[in-house]
């Protein structure tokens, strides 16, 4: 009997590493290289997981969407965030973000970061794909 590989893959997010959790708390302390190189190195991790073991198709475990869903949020025109949160008491969740409101034509002139995220895995890819080898 022939046996063939089962292709295997990760959908969703990886969980942040402890130090980016508890720099994406501290934004404001670090500059634009800072952050760019604290993703780079979250993403390389995650992909190095990957590719350690053994994944056909990789991803870059999410690492650049500093909030989940609301990361999109930055790269649309039109839209407000409200200033005072729902509700402050509880566990956190969704209902103790303030919500946005559209406030113009809803645009997205430089796209929602999804190219960008290619790209940087690509490259991230690349250099850790040599590191396993």
């Amino acid at each position: 009997m022939k046996t063939q590989p089962l292709r295997t893959t990760v959908i969703g997010s990886y969980p942040f590493p402890g130090w980016l959790e508890f720099a994406c708390q501290h934004l404001g302390q670090f500059g634009d290289a800072d952050r760019a190189e604290m993703v780079d190195d979250a993403v390389a991790i995650a992909v190095k997981d990957q590719l350690d073991a053994g994944l056909d198709v990789i991803s870059d475990g999410e690492q650049t969407r500093l909030d989940f869903n609301l990361s999109f949020y930055g790269f649309i025109e039109g839209i407000e965030l409200e200033s005072a949160a729902p509700r402050r008491f509880g566990p956190p969740a969704h209902d103790q973000r303030g919500k946005h409101k559209v406030i113009g034509e809803l645009r997205a002139p430089r796209g929602l970061g999804a190219v960008e995220d290619f790209e940087r895995l690509k490259r991230v890819a690349a250099v850790s794909g040599q590191r396993s080898a």
